[in-house]
This record gives C-alpha cells, structure tokens and sequence, in this order.
C-alpha cells in the first residue's frame, strides 16, 4: 500500500512539475493577448511583468508586440497625464528602444514618437534625427519642444555620421524654436543648447537673453539664455585647453 501511494506521489509530482514547466510559454500567450486589450490597465500590467523577464525580451514575438504596443500607445488620447500612465510610458520606451533594430526607420520613428523620448535616439542620430523632424509637423507646443531638444543632443553625438544639409536644417528648426512665443517650445530648446549646444548657437541666445518678451518670473527665459551662452563658451574654452593638451 505504501508502496503504492509513493508511486502515485511521484506520479502526481511528475505532472505538476510538467505543468509548471509549460506555464512560462503559456503565460506569455496570455500577456502577449493582453497587451492588445482595450483596458489601458491590463495593457500596463502585461507589460510590467515581461519587461522584468530577460527571456521574454529576447523573444521576437514579444519585441514585434511591444514595438505595436508602443505604436499604439502614442496615438492614445490623453490618458498618459495620469502619473502612473506616464511612467508605464516611459519604461515602454526606454524598453522599446533596446530592442529595435536602429537601421529600421519604421522602428525607429515609432520610439521618436513616444511621450517620453529615450537619450538612445540621441545615440543613433543618423536614423533618428528624421523621424524627429518628421515628427514636429503638426505637433503641439509641449511636444515641439522636447523634439526640439532631442534634435539639439543628437546632433551634438551623432553630427560624425549626419551629412551637411541635415545638420543644417537641424540648425534651422533649432532658430524658430528660440523664436517661438510659446514657451513650451523655448525654454527646453534654451535648456538643451545648455547641455549639448556649440558656439553657433550664441548668436541666436544672445538675441533671446536681450530682447525676449515674455516677462513671467521677472525675465527668466532671458536669464536662462545667459547661462546657456556663459556654459557653452565655458565648455568651448575646456575643449580647446584639452585639445592643446593632447597635442
């Protein structure tokens, strides 16, 4: 009898453990359905638990449902001020874009046209740098300026692999955006030029650190033009004495 019960133990185990064994893949069905579902929640709850799955991101089922989801995600209505949507946002592209293939411009532009821009567009400037041109065409304010400011950092990384013209027309798009009268569109451009401009930007923020108009905050877009040209020359002047050094 005992002999017996030990047998049907293993047995009862053996079946179990073959079970747990086909979850994993059955699960990931199942987040992968959910991803497509209309409830934004159950959308952000499948995505949550397989961007901490190493080897669910490594499947292409599941890179192919993620770069949809996120295509998807950029067209919704205004769901994403909530706070919690806007961070589920915000992994979805900094997750996205580690897995993209960079040469695949559809792929690419889809993470160009996330809420919140990912610093790897930067990193591949050649491929990005359309899509974000591309993607100030009818935009709004708010989004004009951190697309503004993206094409600011990824020119300053990427200008070895951009040829003359698009360099250029970045350059162009950067003067109308410190000409805005929107400040949403102004101030992360100043910001940007901050960090990431050259000495060819000087010009142009010393017209707006002069004569801006807006007067909210007792002129701070002005003063936020000053620091800018006072970092970008501080930073010219570093790079010269390092290159001096070097020599």
């Amino acid at each position: 009898m005992r002999i017996m019960l030990a047998v049907l133990v293993i047995a009862c185990s053996t079946n179990v453990l073959s079970q747990q064994a086909l979850d994993p893949q059955s699960n990931r069905a199942e987040l992968l359905s959910d991803l497509r579902s209309g409830d934004a929640q159950v959308r952000m709850d499948a995505f949550d638990k397989l961007r901490n799955d190493p080897s669910a991101l490594r499947d292409p089922a599941v890179k192919a449902s993620l770069i949809n989801l996120l295509d998807r995600e950029n067209k919704e209505p205004i769901f994403g001020e909530e706070e919690d949507y806007a961070a589920y946002t915000s992994w979805l592209s900094d997750t996205v874009a580690k897995l993209i293939d960079w040469s695949d411009p559809h792929e690419v532009c889809v993470v160009a046209n996330s809420s919140d821009l990912p610093d790897a567009l930067a990193d591949h400037a050649k491929t990005a740098v359309h899509c974000l041109l591309q993607r100030l065409k009818g935009a709004s304010a708010t989004t004009r300026g951190i697309t503004v400011a993206m094409l600011v950092q990824a020119v300053d990384k990427g200008k070895s692999s951009l040829d003359a013209d698009t360099i250029q027309l970045v350059h162009q798009t950067v003067l109308i955006a410190l000409q805005d009268s929107n400040q949403n569109v102004k101030v992360p451009t100043i910001e940007a030029l901050k960090q990431y401009g050259g000495q060819d930007a000087i010009p142009a923020l010393r017209v707006v650190a002069e004569k801006d108009p807006d007067p909210s905050e007792h002129y701070a877009i002005r003063k936020s033009a000053s620091e800018a040209i006072a970092t970008i020359q501080k930073r010219a002047s570093q790079n010269h004495t390092k290159s001096a050094d070097q020599q």
